[in-house]
C-alpha cells in the first residue's frame, strides 16, 4: 500500500499499523465484506431479525432495483490508493473551510452517532463501519433497550467521538460479538491475523439521518460528512451517486469497490 502525507488520518493509521507490525496490543479481528458476517454481528448486538445486510451487485438502475427495500444504511469497501488519499485530503480541506466538494459538506446534525477509529482496532474498520451503519439506523427500527448496541449508544450519548472510540475498544460484549462473527462459518475467506499487517482497503458507512440527509460515517475522518438530501424511497440511489462522485470516479481504473445495504426483509 502506498504511503501518503500525514494529513489524512486513514493514511496515518495504516502507516502506524505497518510500523507496529506484530507488536500491537490486541487489535480486534477484521470483518470481511460479506453480508452474512455483517448481519450476524449486527443481530448479535441488537439488529431486529427482519433487517439484514445484502450485496449491492452494481450501481446502475437495474441492479439497484434488485435490492430489498427499505434501505436504512449502506457500507462501502474501497481501496486505499494514492488517488483516494489525495481526494480525502482535498475534501477535508474544503470541509474545514466550511465549503463543499463533489456534493459533500460538513454535517451539522447533532443526532448523528459518530465515533473515531483508534489505533487499537487494528484492521477492524469493518466493525466500526457496521456499528456506524446500525447505530444510525436506529430511528428506522426498534432495538431492545437491553441490546448491547443500544446500551453502548445510550452510555456514550454525551461523549466525544474520541471517547466513544476508546469506549468501544474496551467494550467486551461488542468485541466478543464482532469476533464471533469474524470467525463464523459464514465467512468465505480466512480471517486476517489479529496482529496482521494493515489491509489495502477501508470501510465507510452511509446512513439516512432524521433530517433526511445522506451522512457518511468514517472513523478515520474528523467527523461525519453530509452528502445532500435524500428520502426513504431514493436513499440507495442517492448513496450510489455519492459513492460514484467521491470514490469510483476518483479511481476509475480500479474495480475493487463493494457496497452492502442494510435492508428490511419484508418476507420474514
Amino acid at each position: 500500500m502506498a504511503s501518503a502525507p500525514a494529513s489524512d488520518d486513514l493514511a496515518v493509521l495504516n502507516d502506524q499499523l505497518r510500523k507496529q507490525g506484530n507488536s500491537g496490543a490486541g487489535p480486534w479481528l477484521a470483518l470481511e465484506s460479506n453480508p452474512a458476517v455483517f448481519t450476524e454481528f449486527s443481530q448479535r448486538i441488537g439488529l431486529p431479525a427482519r433487517w439484514q445486510f445484502c450485496d449491492v451487485l452494481g450501481l446502475d438502475k437495474e441492479l439497484l432495483g434488485l435490492v430489498l427495500r427499505p434501505v436504512a444504511a449502506c457500507v462501502l469497501l474501497f481501496p486505499c490508493s494514492e488517488r483516494i488519499y489525495a481526494a480525502r485530503r482535498e475534501q477535508d480541506a474544503a470541509l474545514r473551510a466550511g465549503g463543499s466538494l463533489r456534493g459533500a459538506s460538513p454535517c451539522h446534525d447533532d443526532g448523528v452517532f459518530f465515533l473515531k477509529q483508534v489505533i487499537g482496532f487494528g484492521n477492524a474498520c469493518g466493525t466500526v463501519a457496521c456499528l456506524h451503519a446500525t447505530s444510525n439506523a436506529r430511528d428506522w427500527m426498534s432495538l431492545a433497550q437491553d441490546a448491547p448496541l443500544e446500551r453502548f449508544v445510550q452510555l456514550q450519548a454525551s461523549s466525544t467521538p474520541e471517547q466513544r472510540g476508546e469506549a468501544l475498544l474496551n467494550d467486551a460484549s461488542l468485541r466478543q460479538s464482532s469476533e464471533t462473527a469474524a470467525t463464523s462459518e459464514a465467512a468465505q475467506t480466512q480471517c486476517p491475523d489479529r496482529h496482521g499487517p494493515p489491509l489495502d482497503h477501508h470501510f465507510a458507512a452511509f446512513a439516512r439521518s432524521r433530517q433526511n440527509r445522506i451522512i457518511e460515517l468514517d472513523g478515520t475522518k474528523r467527523g461525519p460528512v453530509d452528502h445532500g438530501p435524500t428520502s426513504e424511497a431514493s436513499f440507495l440511489e442517492d448513496v450510489a451517486a455519492a459513492v460514484k462522485r467521491n470514490f469510483m470516479d476518483v479511481e476509475p481504473d480500479l474495480l475493487d469497490f463493494s457496497l452492502l445495504a442494510l435492508a428490511a426483509n419484508t418476507e420474514s
